[in-house]
């Protein structure tokens, strides 16, 4: 008797077993997940599984006993007794057993080869595959406008769009503005004002604006939990006035104003008091009630064109005639503090840019008239005068002010922080200029387009490139301290005139105007 074949055999059947092994954990791990292999990691499992069952075949061949020499194979005639003499041949299975055996063998090597080669070009496209998965990381919006969570591309070991709220309305719409409350973002669009979660972009509260009217106002700031946003029909006074408590939506009161309404952007909230130019006067009502405290009536041949207020002053720009004058007024009483006459001899546009260090921007119709950021101390004296118009390019103000892109600029630590269309048509530098001198105390240009400007609560000056990137700003010597940039191949669209607003771990872009069915708000992380 020919003895057995174990040694190949052994080693034949480990090796079968660590493979059939991982196959198991890979298509096990797929149930588990419920997400079954695909592409390259398919081909691989039913190749390894395929040479698996080619493998054990051959070692079968390998270890079947071989008849001995001169001997033949036992038959099914061998067990009937007192037969005659066979008909066959006395022959040898050896030979045929081990052609079997070899062409098995040849079979399994050419199976786990191309098992081996699958494997390799699984592991070397497995990075596509993911981000096929994953789409690229960017959230797709659904029917309502409530945010879609994705997982997406790596921004500092982080999803870089971490979720989107679908466009909403009609193209050309414009919303009003927003509010950045630390966890929860608002924005004030033009079917309501919306909260959405920072985190995941659900909506934690709504204040849908009536039907048939659309959001026209909202104050620049919030206080005490409590912000305004005013509302009218189309073609009609915005003369719907609101105030919202921050932390649920909830409408504290809700006024008609009488006129013509109320004056375009003169609404604001100092302390508890809402300050708002409307119908020819100035108006204070309590935040909580919305019981009127004080009003101050135009005089004869002025009105209000700007205002913005803190707890304490209330900032107040007047056209008088061909001249203009700035007010401050106290919030709490709408005692008058002081006034100063502006530079102005014809119609003018006004922005209140600051209230306290007290900064407006103006421009006027007179081509050879003031068009600057006007700077004031605290008795009124002024301070500083800086061109929306110089060597640093044309400077992008709040409002409708200047012939710039709409932005409102930042002023913190002394400086007025703004952009600049230098090389384009469009904002590509960041410009800081000294509040004690007007001088220029720094600039930085962007390669593309400078979107919106924000504060970090770290102090530093962040802004949004056009592709979507932030750019974190030194605030004293305008350097690049970190730029955040999203490594996805598809990014969210981002429309003219976008804010920017900073979140725990991240920011917030919201899209005020809907050119291409851009998403209303998405989360950068």
């Amino acid at each position: 008797m020919t003895p057995e074949r174990t040694g190949p055999t052994t080693a034949v059947a480990t090796l079968s077993g660590a493979a059939f092994g991982a196959a198991a954990v890979l298509l096990g791990a797929g149930v588990v997940a419920a997400d079954w292999p695909e592409g390259w990691a398919a081909v691989v499992c039913a190749l390894v599984l395929t040479a698996i069952g080619v493998t054990v075949r051959a070692a079968g061949s390998r270890t079947e006993p071989a008849a001995s020499p001169g001997t033949r194979a036992a038959g099914p005639r061998d067990a009937v007794p007192g037969d005659g003499p066979s008909i066959d041949k006395t022959t040898t299975t050896a030979p045929v057993a081990a052609s079997r055996s070899r062409s098995s063998l040849v079979a399994a090597v050419v199976v786990w080869a191309l098992a081996v080669l699958a494997g390799g070009i699984w592991a070397a496209t497995s990075g596509g595959d993911e981000d096929e998965r994953t789409g690229g990381g960017t959230a797709k919006g659904g029917p309502t406008a409530s945010a879609k969570p994705t997982a997406s591309a790596s921004l500092d070991g982080r999803p870089a769009v971490a979720w989107t709220v679908p466009a909403v309305g009609q193209k050309y719409d414009t919303g009003v503005g927003s509010w950045g409350l630390g966890s929860t973002v608002v924005q004030g669009r033009i079917d309501g004002l919306f909260a959405y979660d920072a985190a995941d972009g659900s909506v934690r509260w709504s204040v849908p604006a009536p039907t048939r009217e659309a959001l026209c106002g909202i104050s620049p700031d919030i206080e005490e939990g409590i912000g305004l946003v005013a509302h009218g029909r189309h073609d009609k006074p915005c003369a719907t006035l609101v105030a919202a408590r921050t932390s649920d939506g909830k409408v504290m009161w809700q006024r008609k104003l009488a006129g013509e309404g109320l004056v375009k952007g003169a609404l604001a909230v100092g302390g508890t008091t809402a300050v708002t130019a409307e119908d020819g006067a100035v108006r204070a009502r309590s935040t909580e009630s919305g019981e009127q405290r004080w009003q101050r009536k135009a005089p004869k041949g002025c009105e209000p064109l700007a205002l913005d207020a803190d707890a304490t002053r209330t900032l107040l720009v007047e056209q008088c005639g061909k001249g203009a004058r700035l007010l401050a007024l106290d919030t709490r009483t709408g005692t008058q503090r002081w006034t100063r006459d502006l530079p102005v001899e014809s119609a003018a546009t006004a922005s209140v840019v600051s209230v306290s260090p007290a900064v407006v921007a103006v421009d006027e119709a007179d081509a050879r008239g003031t068009h600057a950021f006007l700077g004031f101390d605290d008795k009124g004296a002024p301070t500083v005068s800086v061109p929306l118009s110089g060597p640093e390019g044309v400077l992008s103000a709040s409002g409708e002010v200047g012939d710039g892109r709409t932005v409102r600029p930042l002023v913190r630590d002394g400086l007025l922080i703004t952009f600049a269309e230098h090389e384009s048509m469009v904002p590509d530098r960041v410009v800081a200029y000294s509040l004690k001198d007007g001088r220029k105390a720094w600039t930085h240009d962007d390669e593309g387009q400078t979107m919106a400007l924000a504060a970090e609560p770290d102090g530093r000056v962040a802004y949004l490139g056009s592709d979507a990137s932030v750019t974190l700003l030194d605030p004293a010597t305008g350097k690049t301290a970190t730029v955040l940039k999203p490594d996805t191949a598809k990014l969210p669209g981002i429309s003219i005139e976008p804010e920017l607003l900073t979140v725990p771990g991240g920011h917030v872009v919201l899209n005020r105007i809907n050119m291409q069915a851009e998403p209303a708000a998405f989360a950068l992380r």
